[in-house]
């Protein structure tokens, strides 16, 4: 049996991940930075709404790094930054909630 090299078990790129909306508000947008550079890009859903108790795959850009500040915009104009999320995780699934009033 031959061993599979280490760096050939490990992908260094991003994976599609699975975006849950498990508040009460609506997402409008998922934006994404490298991490610590506060460079977000276009939203990740594009014109997409994801209202409550509904998810979606998303898919980093191509050239995306592993380690991402992410920004999510809901329907009532608040916005969350998450930073530092590991994208290059297998079967990562984000679970967010609307942020409090």
């Amino acid at each position: 049996m031959l061993a599979t090299p280490l760096a050939a078990q490990q992908d260094p790129r991003p994976r599609t991940f699975m975006l849950m909306n498990l508040g009460p508000g609506t997402i409008v947008a998922l934006e994404l930075s490298p991490a610590g550079q506060a460079r977000f890009g276009p939203s990740l859903i594009g014109r997409v709404e994801l209202p409550p108790g509904n998810a979606l795959h998303v898919t980093p850009p191509n050239g995306s790094s592993c380690l991402n500040d992410l920004r999510i915009r809901w329907l009532d104009g608040r916005a969350e930054e998450r930073a530092r999320e590991d994208l290059c995780q297998a079967q990562r699934v984000l679970r967010l909630t609307s942020p409090s009033p």
